[in-house]
């Protein structure tokens, strides 16, 4: 289990609302099926915080909701799966965000947030109390998600980062970078580059993230990020993932599993490499967590199916890797 302590995780909280595309059977559009809705609980920082609760970490999560059924799902998903809500502001002139995810017959999904006025992920007060247990936390994460705007969500993580860093407590940034037809938003870049300096742990996507973050490959740019105060690490998808510090470069395969559901993929892996690293595993143990974690999840419908503990490392003893 983790060693005692408290891990926080800060950004966005939000739903996830999956509506799929009727199904036809042929050219006249008669109809097969006719697929229910389904709300769960969402937000690339939420996610994570929600797979650590599952875990069995001491996690908080601290972040903005609206006062409004979306907002009262989202506290209440969190606080089922364990994670200390007391961070969590509610605010009744803010509206939480329902992301509308339309997967066509190809599985491919086609997302659409809303409402798109007065968001509560891009508001993040500042407050002495968050700072005093980020530097006295066991662990802090967030995501790029909130730092998309140029808001309090942006500015507090970021001192929140500074806090925990100077603090010596580990920290650690999934990036979620906005890329624009080839292109990073320069705005998001100069938030990236000024976190950056206290982020401990790096995560993201190899091919869909590294890429643009130098001239070179995504690995090159992966590896150049990498040194003696922060591990980057670099999601592959079916492929596994690697890790780059200072000294050395570690790549793990991917489980074998028959893949379902896509969404949250990433967060959870941040889930399972940040349990691991918290219990003393090794470098190498973390990466195999990860890809666990995300593994298992991959293998059920949802974002929310992260494993148990005894599920994990029953997914680990009986499923091989690629």
């Amino acid at each position: 289990m983790p060693r005692h302590g408290e891990v926080i995780v800060i950004g966005d909280a939000n739903v996830d609302i999956i509506v799929h595309y009727p199904s036809f059977k042929n050219e006249d559009r008669t109809l097969v099926e006719f697929r229910n809705p389904v709300m769960v609980g969402g937000g690339t920082a939420s996610n994570t915080a929600h797979a650590l609760g599952v875990l069995g970490v001491h996690c908080t999560f601290v972040g903005t909701v609206g006062d409004d059924s979306y907002g009262r799902f989202a506290l209440a998903d969190l606080a089922e799966a364990g994670v200390d809500v007391s961070l969590l502001s509610v605010r009744s002139d803010l509206n939480t965000v329902g992301v509308f995810a339309f997967v066509d017959e190809r599985g491919e999904r086609y997302l659409w947030g809303w409402p798109r006025e007065n968001q509560s992920f891009k508001v993040i007060d500042e407050s002495e109390e968050l700072f005093r247990r980020a530097r006295n936390a066991a662990w802090v994460h967030s995501s790029g998600m909130s730092l998309v705007y140029d808001t309090s969500a942006r500015s507090t993580i970021t001192r929140v980062f500074k806090e925990a860093y100077a603090a010596g407590v580990p920290t650690s940034f999934d990036l979620n970078l906005r890329v624009d037809d080839g292109v990073l938003d320069p705005d998001y870049s100069a938030a990236l580059q000024e976190i950056l300096p206290f982020v401990t742990h790096l995560l993201g996507s190899g091919p869909d993230e590294y890429t643009y973050l130098g001239d070179g490959s995504w690995k090159d740019n992966a590896r150049a990020l990498s040194n003696q105060n922060r591990t980057v690490i670099a999601r592959d998808g079916s492929r596994g993932c690697m890790a780059f510090t200072d000294a050395q470069c570690l790549e793990l395969p991917a489980f074998k599993v028959v893949v379902e559901d896509t969404v949250g993929a990433g967060d959870d892996y941040n889930a399972g490499y940040i349990y691991a690293m918290l219990s003393g595993h090794s470098l190498a143990e973390a990466l195999q967590y990860g890809n666990a974690v995300s593994g298992f999840a991959v293998a059920h419908k949802g974002a929310r199916t992260t494993p148990n503990t005894r599920e994990l490392e029953e997914f680990i003893k009986t499923h091989s890797s690629l």
